[in-house]
Parts: structure tokens; C-alpha cells; sequence
């Protein structure tokens, strides 16, 4: 089973990507996957979304899977390894968690993956106002990713390039595609999001 992270601040576009990763998982290269959303609150605002396009999933509940729900993230990895068996495991945090803290959790305790990557989606026209406002937590979920999506670049283009060099200088050697989810990602970002190499 290889698993795919997805972080990302609140509306940055995360259950948009997830889903066209997953149908392109599905229909281009015909293997199953299985879905974790996690969500703040007591009901997920994008379950019917999700189950609306024929994938399964697993929603958590109680907050923010970095703290309060942590031991039934791993519980929930655990039992779709064991008993569903995906091909993928598709993970989507909340808009407030750190993908890294959580890949070190699951690299901890849960071993049995055959490859495993974190994607944050950055939304490139809020990018600059959230990372003056609230810092480190926005900082923090690009800071150890494998992969960075800058998403919405179809509403913000004027200033792409600065704020494309801005992450650059968090991530270092990560790749950064630009991209508009909206609009459909392109196969060739993709076939980069789900390539282990």
C-alpha cells in the first residue's frame, strides 16, 4: 500500500486535488484506493463529495489529527491496510495540521508502506496574507513536504514567480508545480504526485 499525505491551509483546494489524484489512480492506472478525511468539527463538510464519487471513505472526527485524534489515525491506517488492502491510501489532514509531524507519526508506526509521500497545497492568492498572519503553521506545512502543489494560479498570476521563490526558500530541493485545480490538474503533475523514485 503506498500512501499520499495531502496537507494544506483551510480552502487551499486539498479535497479538489485529492479527488482528481484518485480518479486518475483509478481510471489510468486501474488500482484501488481508499480514503482517510480528516475534519474539525463532529460532521465532514466533504464526506458526500467524497462518497458522491464512488471512493471509500473513513472519515475522523474530534479534532485536529495532530493531537486529539492521533492514536485513531494510525488505528484507521491499520485496519484498511489489513482488511481493505488498497493499492493507495489517500490521506487528507485538516487545514490546521502539519503533514510533517503526522509522516513522522505513520513512518513510526506504521511501517508496512510501500511508499509513502506528503503534498501540501498552497493556495497561491492567499499565500502571502496567511504566512504574514499566522506564521509558523502556515510555514510548517510546506516546510517538510516531498511535494508542493501551488494551486488556484489561474486567480493569481500577477505575482506568481515571487510567491512560487517565497516557498522555494522553505522547501529548498522539493518540487513546486503550479497549477490550477479548478481547472483540472494536469496528467504530467499527477503522474509527479504519485511517482516514487
Amino acid at each position: 500500500m503506498r500512501i499520499l499525505l495531502f496537507g494544506g491551509f483551510l480552502g487551499s483546494g486539498k479535497t479538489t486535488t485529492i479527488l482528481q489524484v484518485a480518479k486518475y489512480i483509478t481510471e489510468n492506472k486501474h488500482e484501488t484506493v481508499a480514503l482517510i478525511e480528516n475534519e474539525i468539527g463532529e460532521a465532514g463538510i466533504d464526506d458526500k463529495l467524497f462518497a458522491d464519487s464512488g471512493l471509500q471513505v473513513r472519515p475522523l472526527f474530534g479534532g485536529c489529527v495532530c493531537c486529539q485524534i492521533t492514536s485513531d489515525l494510525v488505528s484507521s491506517v491499520r485496519e484498511i491496510n489489513d482488511t481493505i488492502k488498497p493499492d493507495w491510501l489517500i490521506i487528507e489532514m485538516t487545514g490546521l495540521a502539519i503533514p510533517g509531524n503526522i509522516a513522522k507519526l505513520i513512518h513510526e508506526y506504521c511501517n508496512f508502506y510501500t511508499g509513502f509521500k506528503t503534498v501540501t497545497i498552497v493556495d497561491m492568492g492567499r499565500w502571502p496574507e496567511l504566512k504574514e498572519v499566522l506564521g509558523p503553521l502556515v510555514t510548517g506545512q510546506v516546510e517538510k513536504t516531498d511535494f508542493v502543489i501551488v494551486n488556484k494560479a489561474d486567480i493569481e498570476e500577477a505575482n506568481r514567480q515571487e510567491i512560487v521563490e517565497d516557498i522555494r526558500q522553505i522547501v529548498q530541493n522539493v518540487p513546486i508545480k503550479v497549477a490550477s485545480a479548478a481547472n483540472q490538474l494536469p496528467p504530467a503533475v499527477i503522474e509527479e504526485v504519485i511517482h516514487f523514485g
